[in-house]
This record gives structure tokens, C-alpha cells and sequence, in this order.
């Protein structure tokens, strides 16, 4: 029996060892957060594996109203059953600037109710790019990386790809993303210790702004972009700026989480902001009222909006935002790994926001809308505004 235990643990030494010699190090960390704890892919309480910068609560909390209907109308059978199905652990619905509805699923929750948002983060380093560019930091979205970051790997016909390109997903970078599985881009960005170097030593394989096509290296680009731009400037991280322009505006009532690649290292910016179901709505709150909180304080001027609501390359993304308009009235909405949303209605001034750990995907169609997300959106108008 001693014999097979050590053959064993030659096996598995050997094993990590080959995995750090050919550069897969990363999987190490990732079996912990994943496969360790009979997950298959990373999940909703991530944030307790890594390192993280804690983002301040608003020194000004806005606290949701509650409607004159506020939970008195139940869940139709179908949501109620979708929501379940798909272990949902945070429902609300916020109509008119009142909460209309909130439920929790505490089977399903985060322990310390900071859920990871997934790729909803990209919607808000997109509003994060827009603050800087109101307050200078930036010159626009037209602003070329290379200004900031001269030494990558541009495309050599078209090297001028811009901010604007990295946050509308038609940067031509070279980054397959997958979300499944251990050996790809995508996990590696996820559990490395060196995102930075990571990113930095990719290539731009083809010209910007012809084609789009959805890369969390892209995202992540770009914070590092605005970051740098910050950094020498006036010596404020993307974390700082972040809680300072943004969130604390907002009247986040809880403080949140911003997970990184090692100790004192660059935000996952791409994925890894963890939050609650009310203080994510209030990022909604913010798109639905175009900038502006409280009817009196604007965080971020017109034209950002205009860029999203306006046309482009395709027409269910734009700039960091995705664009449905299936529903009768355009539809925009945050979206996340595992069914994460900040859904917003403007006509109906309505917002829905969805955590949990299960969603359908259509890997033939990763960008489509799925069945429980045109259910989230359907019953909510049909029995509820």
C-alpha cells in the first residue's frame, strides 16, 4: 500500500511539475476553485480564492423605495420555475425608481452576499472609459492604444486600433474565448498571477474596427489602458477611480469586491466585480437615466449613450452593452457566465437584475439571447408593469 501511495504522489508531483515547466501553472489554481470542489467552471463566491480590492460603499447611500405593490403580486409559475431552475439566489425588479419586487434563494447564495458579476464587468469598465474621457484622462474613444501602450504587437496594414475598438469587441486582437476547460486563453486570464505580462504580449491579427468579435482580453486592454492613463496622471489606480467615480456616486449601499491577479496586483477587469443584486442595480439605474443620479448630479455626459443606443457593427452590442430589441421595446442589459444580468427597459423605466449559478448557452450562437433570459424580461411585462 505504501508503494502505490508513492507511485501516486510521483504521479501527481510529476504531473504539476510538467504543468509549470510548459506554462500552465495557472491550472493548479484553478483546480482548487473548480474541479477540487466538483465545480465545472468557475462560480458565483470566487471572490474568497483570490485577492481582492474591497471598493467603498457611497458615503451617501441611496436606499430603494418600495412600491405602493411592493412583493404583493406573486411570481408566475413559469418565472417562478425558470428562476429556480436555474439557481437563481437574487431576483428584483425596480419600476418607476421603486423596488416592485425582491426575492433570495438562500440555497444558492453567496456567503457574504457579494456575487461575482462575471462579464457584466465589462459594462462597467465601459462606463469607467466614458468618466475618463469627460474628466480628460482620456482624449475619447478614439483614442489609440498604441498612445498609451507603444510596444504591442499591432496589426501591421492598420496598427491604429483605438479604446473604442477594445470596448466594442472589434479590436482584431488574437483571443479565442472559451469557458470551458482548462487549456485556453480564457482560464488562463482567469486564474494567472500576471495578467498584465498575460495581456501585453498579445497580438493584434487583424485591423480594428472591421468585425466584431467578443474577447475578455479586450476588456481587460482596456482597463489596463485607462489605468496607466490614471496612474500618470494623478497616481490613481482603476480601483480608486472607480470607487470615487462611480460607485460611490451611485449610492452603492454595501461595499464590494474587485478580484486580482495577485497581491497588490491589476483588477480582473474582464470578469471579476462582486457585488449584490440592489447595488448592481443602481449601475442600471445610472444607463436608464443617462448618466445621471438623483434627477441633479450627471456622472457622465450625453454622448456616451448616444454611442450605445446608436448603430454599429452588429446590433446587440455596443461598447461594452448588449442591445435586444425583440421585446417590443429596445432592451439593454449587463450579461455575465453562469445567466448574470442588469436588465434595462427605458420605455417601461424598468430594471431587472437576475444572479446565480446556472444558465443555458448556445455555443453555436454564444451571442443570442437564451430562453431564461427572454422569460426573465416576458413575464415581467406581461404580469407585472
Amino acid at each position: 500500500m505504501k508503494r502505490v501511495f508513492s507511485y501516486l504522489f510521483c504521479f501527481v508531483f510529476l504531473c504539476a511539475l510538467g504543468l509549470c515547466l510548459f506554462g500552465y501553472g495557472y491550472v493548479l489554481r484553478g483546480l482548487k476553485s473548480t474541479y477540487f470542489r466538483f465545480e465545472k467552471s468557475a462560480q458565483v463566491d470566487d471572490a474568497r480564492f483570490f485577492y481582492n480590492d474591497t471598493i467603498k460603499r457611497s458615503n451617501n447611500p441611496f436606499f430603494w423605495p418600495k412600491s405602493t405593490n411592493y412583493n404583493k403580486k406573486p411570481l408566475s409559475k413559469k418565472l417562478r420555475k425558470t428562476l429556480e431552475d436555474y439557481k437563481t439566489h437574487s431576483f428584483v425588479v425596480v419600476h418607476k425608481d421603486s423596488l416592485l419586487y425582491e426575492e433570495y434563494w438562500d440555497r444558492w447564495g453567496v456567503e457574504n452576499n457579494k456575487s461575482n458579476s462575471f462579464s457584466m464587468a465589462k459594462s462597467i469598465v465601459s462606463l469607467v472609459a466614458g468618466i475618463a474621457v469627460d474628466e480628460g484622462f482620456l482624449s475619447g474613444f478614439d483614442q489609440t492604444v498604441k498612445s498609451v501602450f507603444p510596444n504591442l504587437n499591432f496589426h501591421e496594414k492598420n496598427p491604429n486600433v483605438t479604446i473604442g475598438d477594445l470596448l466594442n469587441m472589434s479590436s482584431g486582437l488574437d483571443w479565442k474565448e472559451k469557458y470551458f476547460g482548462p487549456f485556453n486563453i480564457t482560464a488562463e486570464s482567469y486564474f494567472t498571477k500576471n495578467l498584465s505580462s498575460l495581456i501585453m504580449n498579445l497580438s493584434f491579427t487583424e485591423s480594428p474596427g472591421l468585425r466584431y468579435e467578443y474577447q475578455s482580453g479586450s476588456t481587460q486592454l482596456a482597463s489596463l489602458m485607462i489605468e496607466k492613463a490614471l496612474i500618470d496622471s494623478v497616481g490613481l489606480s482603476f480601483s480608486d477611480f472607480f470607487s470615487d467615480r462611480l460607485w460611490g456616486k451611485i449610492g452603492a449601499e454595501n461595499e464590494a469586491l474587485w478580484s486580482l491577479d495577485n497581491d497588490g496586483g491589476v483588477v480582473k477587469s474582464f470578469c471579476c466585480f462582486h457585488s449584490n443584486a440592489k447595488d448592481f442595480a443602481k449601475v442600471g439605474r445610472l444607463f436608464l437615466n443617462n448618466g445621471v443620479v438623483n434627477n441633479k448630479d450627471t456622472i457622465l455626459n450625453n454622448w456616451y449613450f448616444e454611442k450605445i443606443y446608436g448603430p454599429n457593427i452588429v446590433d446587440f452590442y455596443s461598447y461594452g452593452w448588449w442591445k435586444d430589441f425583440s421585446f417590443g421595446v429596445p432592451v439593454y442589459y449587463m450579461r455575465g457566465f453562469l445567466g448574470q444580468f442588469v436588465i434595462v427597459v427605458p420605455d417601461k423605466n424598468l430594471i431587472i437584475v437576475r444572479l446565480g449559478r446556472k444558465n443555458l448557452r448556445d455555443n453555436r450562437n454564444p451571442d443570442k439571447p437564451t430562453a431564461p433570459f427572454k422569460i426573465y424580461i416576458n413575464e415581467i411585462l406581461k404580469n407585472y408593469i
